[in-house]
């Protein structure tokens, strides 16, 4: 059973004042596990409904653990499902939605890089979304093994190598191909490669696993070659390219031998275990930069001064406090925020980085398996391609 608890909101030197903070015209709070702290806020005259998970992340047996979409690359999947259907050590005790995701060809794909577990299911040098108002990298929220949470820019860093020959730059892992870049295919992206949109064809060789040690996997090339606007994988691995990538895939083909790939996330911020996308940075180093969004991360008005319903993620200080935020929106009762009007929340709520995740129809907070804010979809909660859980393992089972 839930316990309530006493409230206190810490008030940041950062332009927001002690009557912005506290004009709260309801409010509540219960306790869902040990250093787990739901709040839900009401502020008419937005009018506001949030939701608030507090979290203390020096919690023993506390992970936040990041989620695909029934453990798949590609699809979607609501929130309550992912925290019901969580089967890994401990239990899931609440979620949120996660990353943007690919909607026009309906795969489900997040658009930013996708760690799990420290396993790399997809990786890119650029963002991959149809929305930007010029290509970059988006922020995500990335989380180490240790529970230190950090906002970056992370992008792929990786690249082939092979004995007395020099390094290749690998583009991306699991990503859709362009017209000359270089791709690794992992079973992550299941048994075949996305369909390449931007030619007739790609050129992919097999490649079969040796070893991973870390950041580096050993590969023996198979001499063989498989070609198509979408490759078949069954499973395994391959290296695939089109345009003029392709003349470096049919060599590699035919020197057989093997490989190197290392790969990693840069910035390094040691070993990862979660990395989740977003869009974009809301607050830096206590300051908001929602303002300037449209500039850095290439947002739009329409997205960044609407309002509508928001999910967002942050972290104090001293990174031991973290926050994962819903507001409601798309409704009379539920006016929806701003960018710039989420980070002054947040700031008000005691972060001093955040980032948003996806919002509108997407946004969703499950705690003990229901959904505890009101999703804008007519048809109720939207399943999505991604999520953030939060585990807490029983006191018996903590290491």
């Amino acid at each position: 059973m839930h316990k309530p608890i006493l409230l206190t909101f810490a008030v940041l030197s950062t332009g927001v004042t002690a009557a912005d903070a506290q004009e709260w015209d309801s409010v509540t709070a219960e306790a869902v596990a040990p250093g787990v702290i739901h709040r839900k806020l009401v502020v008419n005259r937005g009018p506001w409904r949030m939701h608030l998970l507090e979290i203390d992340l020096s919690t023993p047996g506390l992970s936040l653990i990041g989620v695909r979409s029934n453990d798949r690359f590609r699809g979607r999947e609501t929130v309550r499902s992912m925290v019901s259907r969580y089967k890994g050590p401990g239990k899931a005790v609440a979620g949120v939605n996660g990353d943007f995701f690919n909607v026009k060809i309906g795969t489900g794909e997040s658009e930013n890089n996708v760690l799990i577990e420290g396993v790399l299911w997809k990786g890119v040098r650029m963002t991959d979304s149809p929305y930007d108002t010029y290509d970059n990298l988006h922020s995500q929220f990335g989380v180490d093994w240790r529970n230190r949470p950090f906002i970056d820019r992370f992008g792929l860093d990786a690249e082939i190598v092979e004995r007395g020959r020099r390094a290749v730059r690998l583009d991306g892992v699991n990503f859709r191909n362009d017209s000359s870049s270089l791709v690794l295919y992992t079973p992550a992206i299941g048994d075949s490669t996305p369909v390449d949109s931007a030619t007739t064809s790609m050129l992919a060789v097999q490649l079969e696993l040796v070893e991973k040690r870390g950041e580096t996997t050993l590969f023996c090339v198979a001499r063989r070659t498989r070609e198509g606007r979408s490759v078949w994988l069954d499973g395994g691995y391959a290296l695939a390219a089109s345009g003029s990538g392709r003349a470096f895939v049919a060599a590699l083909a035919r020197r057989g031998g093997t490989i190197r790939i290392v790969s990693r996330l840069a910035p390094d911020r040691g070993k990862l275990r979660t990395v989740v996308g977003g869009w974009p940075r809301l607050l830096r180093h206590g300051r908001s930069v929602a303002q300037y969004a449209d500039i850095l991360e290439g947002t739009f008005p329409r997205f960044s001064a609407g309002k509508h319903p928001r999910t967002a993620v942050g972290f104090s200080k001293d990174s031991t406090k973290l926050l994962l935020f819903t507001v409601d929106g798309r409704r009379e009762s539920d006016a929806g925020m701003s960018l710039a009007e989420v980070a002054t929340m947040m700031i008000a709520l005691g972060a001093h980085e955040a980032l948003a995740f996806d919002g509108g129809g997407s946004t969703t907070m499950v705690i003990d398996g229901k959904v505890v804010n009101r999703p804008s979809d007519q048809a109720g909660e939207r399943p999505v391609g991604s999520g953030l859980l939060v585990v807490v393992e029983p006191a018996g089972g903590r290491h």
